[in-house]
């Protein structure tokens, strides 16, 4: 379904996991403007980016593992 193009390298894997983390932390700290008392970086947040990281990490080596071995 994906192509192992985007994550040959780690430094594309990493630049992308870093892209993905920071939307995420921008989804959460405008939700947080609508919802809460202002624009600001909360725990929550923080905890999102951080899962959006590590979930794209794993994927790509998931991805990755999978073209070695073809």
């Amino acid at each position: 379904m994906f192509g192992g193009r985007a994550f040959r390298t780690w430094t594309h894997v990493l630049a992308g996991a870093c892209g993905i983390a920071v939307l995420f932390l921008g989804v959460m700290v405008m939700a947080e403007e609508v919802i809460g008392d202002g624009a600001r970086v909360t725990r929550a947040g923080l905890m999102i980016s951080a899962a959006a990281f590590l979930g794209y990490v794993g994927v790509a080596g998931i991805i990755r593992l999978d073209e070695a071995r073809s």
